[in-house]
């Protein structure tokens, strides 16, 4: 107990001790910490402050990744091939930002910039103080700009995951500062604002502000639609624990802040802002969706067995592909209404937002590479085990080089992907996220085996939910 604030300061956990993967590797520096230490949490140089400094260092591998189209510029198919595409300085140009449009209010040629309200907005903002000139010029300019507001907002979501695995496992917000997708994905486009409001709404819930977590998780969803999930998945939560007071201030709170955001730009152009949701909902399946794949396993060069089973390709419309999204949705929500309901032991917030999140995003019309950033932090936190993090990271990593290699030979066959390797590289990327999915599913049902139980704590980012006994529970006979 620190004599200053009578809380008691129990040790950090150590992941050179907790972790299997962190205990071998640690031999290569002398070994596990010792059951004394108390490392990152005292001092300067807490953990925290570590993993910030270490996440900057992987996404400045990022930008060494992108540095070739940040040369030359971000032409077609030479982005694909050297796997530096972004849709920063695409969006730039071709949304009129670069012109000094304003986005939900300009069009360019009949269309409306299609992102979030407070995405575009922040999009806006860099665009305004990107220097003007030659085109090359200024979209290098956007970029790292760009990429200075991604740094900040990757600072943050280190600091805040550390933060949210509780006062005894900072050290679990590694997984996202070592995180390969940060590299990879941090720097095509701007989902890590949606990203970072989101994992500041969850604390602040943690912490029992229930209007600020609201306020937050509103504004997160005014920069990326899917933070809406959480407040279901805090819904089911709340409804297991009887708490549904702070649950309903919290989304209310959230509602109002939706409402602030987007009235003042619905007023003054309705179809401004619905932009982006009628291109969702008229869109067919995208990039990295399952629901490509009867398009994409048969189209040239056709395998052998494609011959001789007879399929043809078949592009599904856009209707059927909305369908299947929405069915995938609802089943995530009774895939969440089940687990936290039915589990001997309520779950933790994170553990039911991945399962969650995790089907919405498979089951979703487009599954970009950045959208998988959607779900780094809670990962981190429903699972802080890194065997299982590495083999997602390992399928997420193949199938960034996969999809664009794909992607660019819909210009140039001669060097492309074909279309059979491409949907092996989705379902494989699919497999991955799955054995987490599983993994985290197993913890709920074997509470023993979750690291962050296991080590005494219920659920750190429970806030009042946090040790609360239940009021309705679901059995089946």
């Amino acid at each position: 107990m620190t004599p200053a604030t009578g809380v008691v300061d129990e040790p950090v956990v150590a992941p050179s001790r907790d972790d299997p993967v962190v205990e071998r590797f640690s031999a290569v520096v002398g070994g596990p910490a010792g059951r004394r230490v108390r490392g990152g949490r005292h001092g300067w140089w807490t953990a925290a402050r570590v993993l910030v400094v270490l996440s900057m260092v992987v996404l400045a591998l990022g930008v060494v990744e992108k540095q070739h189209c940040r040369a030359q510029g971000w032409s077609t198919p030479d982005q694909f091939f050297h796997a530096c595409y972004s849709d920063l300085p695409l969006v730039y140009e071709t949304s009129g930002l670069a012109s000094g449009a304003v986005p939900y209010v300009d069009a360019r040629d009949g269309d409306y910039l299609a992102q979030p309200v407070l995405t575009g907005l922040t999009m806006w903002a860099v665009g305004q103080a990107t220097p003007d000139g030659p085109p090359l010029k200024r979209d290098r300019w956007y970029f790292d700009l760009s990429t200075a507001l991604i740094a900040v907002l990757l600072a943050v979501l280190v600091a805040v995951t550390a933060a949210s695995a509780g006062r005894r496992r900072p050290w679990d917000a590694s997984i996202v500062a070592l995180s390969p997708l940060l590299a990879l994905s941090a720097l095509v486009s701007l989902d890590l604002l949606g990203v970072t409001l989101a994992a500041c709404g969850l604390l602040a819930w943690a912490r029992s502000r229930p209007l600020l977590a609201g306020v937050l998780i509103g504004l997160a969803v005014t920069a990326r639609t899917y933070p809406a999930v959480l407040l279901v998945v805090l819904a089911v939560l709340a409804l297991r624990a009887g708490r549904w007071r702070e649950w309903l201030a919290t989304t209310v709170a959230a509602g109002f802040t939706v409402v602030a955001v987007l009235l003042p730009w619905f007023a003054v152009n309705p179809a401004g802002v619905k932009a982006v949701y009628s291109a969702w909902a008229h869109s067919s399946a995208g990039y990295g969706s399952l629901w490509l794949l009867p398009q994409v396993v048969p189209s040239d060069p056709r395998p052998h067995w494609v011959d001789r089973l007879g399929w043809d390709p078949v592009s599904l419309s856009s209707g059927a592909v909305t369908t299947l999204a929405l069915v995938g949705l609802a089943v995530a929500l009774v895939v969440g209404l089940v687990l936290a309901l039915a589990a001997d032991r309520r779950p933790r917030v994170a553990q039911v937002a991945f399962v969650v999140l995790a089907i919405v995003v498979l089951t979703g019309k487009s599954w970009p590479v950045q959208a998988s950033l959607w779900l780094l932090p809670l990962a981190a936190l429903a699972r802080p085990r890194w065997r299982d993090q590495l083999v997602w990271f390992a399928c997420e990593a193949t199938y960034f080089v996969g999809v664009w290699l794909y992607i660019g030979g819909q210009t140039n066959t001669d060097r492309g992907l074909p279309g059979a390797w491409y949907s092996l590289l989705l379902l494989v990327r699919a497999a991955g996220l799955l054995w987490l999915v599983v993994s985290v599913v197993r913890d709920v049902r074997r509470p023993e085996r979750d690291a962050v139980r296991r080590a005494g704590d219920d659920d750190p980012l429970g806030g009042p939910l946090d040790g609360a006994p239940d009021a309705v529970v679901l059995r089946f006979a």
